[in-house]
């Protein structure tokens, strides 16, 4: 499927926001079978952009945060290694179901 870039940077936004593949394909007026599909493909354009834009809004909150914790900021501190103390969590529950 050939998208436009805005297409492409609305997927990103959209996806970021929380919006459901299927309300995303309304939007940018893509018929709902063919950006399921897509979507549905991990070497597609539509899943690379829609998971770009999910990681990239929490990547983005936690660069913000790192940086209030490298200022002092306590609560932002305590909220990083909480994070930190979950991640690693998963990480060793995925390595288990390996």
């Amino acid at each position: 499927m050939n998208l436009t870039e805005e297409q492409k940077q609305d997927i990103e936004r959209l996806s970021a926001l929380g919006y459901l593949p299927v309300d995303i394909a309304i939007l940018i007026k893509v018929p709902v079978s063919v950006f399921i599909s897509e979507f549905e493909n991990e070497n597609s354009e539509i899943y690379y952009h829609f998971r770009r834009g999910e990681i990239q809004v929490r990547a983005n909150a936690d660069m913000e945060l790192m940086k209030l914790a490298e200022g002092g900021n306590l609560t932002a501190i305590q909220i990083l290694h909480k994070q930190e103390k979950e991640k690693r969590r998963k990480k060793l529950l995925y390595n288990l179901e390996i």
